[in-house]
């Protein structure tokens, strides 16, 4: 009897070894797993991308356009080769071009200038105009006193179509006629009225409402422009996105104007530029030319 009893109670203990594990599973085991998933699940929530846009942004406006202009001289031929390239004109507009005698600082002086050599360029329709000119020129490019001119266009006929809108000195390192001749120019501002204006603007996103302070000088006294924020760049120009607050220069040629702009979400980190016209009338290719351009940087956070 003794030995049954211990069998039993043996049997006993052992059911109720099992017993107390499947308990400690039930509780303690199942909680540690539950634990895992939801920590696998909240991870795999977790965004990674990174953000596409910002709430302040600034914008540095300087002259435009700008290019270059490349001069060539072939001792054998005696063929003078201009190649140039220019960013920051009215898209699909029409600019004559002279190599005139003097130099830039010659402008608006009043005596009219010597034009040596007529050339034409043509802008894409994202304000983009390369051209080559050939002419046969016997003594090679001087060593200074040739100055290289874009005017307003399309044509001459005015004295607003007739403004230098960029200009580059010709100076000239080499003059042998024994050996070729190249001459870089920087094409830049000029003394034309509102061809030399440079500023800044500033945006700021406040919920949904951009703001943007636009700070200018350079203009000609009492002048107006409109402005607006364009898609692409100063050198690869697209449409409106957003129209700002015309500017009207004061007796100085300064001006500053804020612009609040409702249901905006975000600055996109780069695809915005600011662009300042000519003039108020945009249906002209004199009033639409940009005279002054700036590109939208986010500031760093």
């Amino acid at each position: 009897m003794f030995n049954r009893y211990f069998a039993k109670k043996k049997l006993s203990a052992f059911f109720a070894l099992i017993a107390l594990a499947l308990l400690f599973t039930a509780c303690g085991g199942g909680n540690s797993t539950s634990a895992t998933v939801s920590s696998s699940l909240s991870g795999s929530s977790t965004p990674t991308s990174t953000p596409t846009g910002g709430t302040s942004a600034t914008a540095t406006l300087q002259h435009q356009p700008v290019g270059t202009a490349t001069l060539t001289w072939d001792q054998t031929t005696h063929m003078l080769t201009i190649q140039s390239k220019v960013t920051g004109l009215a898209p699909n507009s029409v600019h004559p071009v002279h190599i005139n005698q003097g130099s830039c600082s010659d402008i608006n002086a009043t005596n009219s200038a010597r034009t040596l050599y007529t050339l034409n360029m043509t802008a894409d329709a994202y304000g983009v105009a390369s051209a080559t000119s050939k002419f046969v020129v016997a003594e090679g490019i001087p060593a200074k006193n040739w100055y290289f001119t874009i005017y307003n266009g399309p044509g001459l006929s005015t004295a607003s179509q007739a403004e230098a809108i960029a200009c580059g000195d010709v100076i000239n390192s080499n003059t042998s006629l024994r050996s070729s001749q190249t001459v870089q120019v920087s094409l830049e501002s000029t003394q034309s009225a509102n061809q030399d204006v440079s500023g800044t603007a500033t945006l700021s996103l406040s919920g949904h409402t951009l703001t943007v302070k636009l700070t200018l000088s350079g203009m000609q006294p009492y002048s107006q422009h409109m402005v607006h924020i364009h898609a692409g760049s100063c050198v690869h120009q697209g449409a409106v996105v957003y129209s700002l607050t015309p500017v009207k220069a004061d007796a100085e040629g300064k001006s500053t104007t804020t612009t609040m702009i409702q249901n905006v979400t975000t600055i996109p980190p780069s695809g915005w530029y600011i662009n300042l016209h000519n003039g108020t009338d945009l249906s002209t290719q004199t009033g639409f030319d940009p005279i002054a351009c700036g590109d939208v940087m986010l500031n760093k956070a």
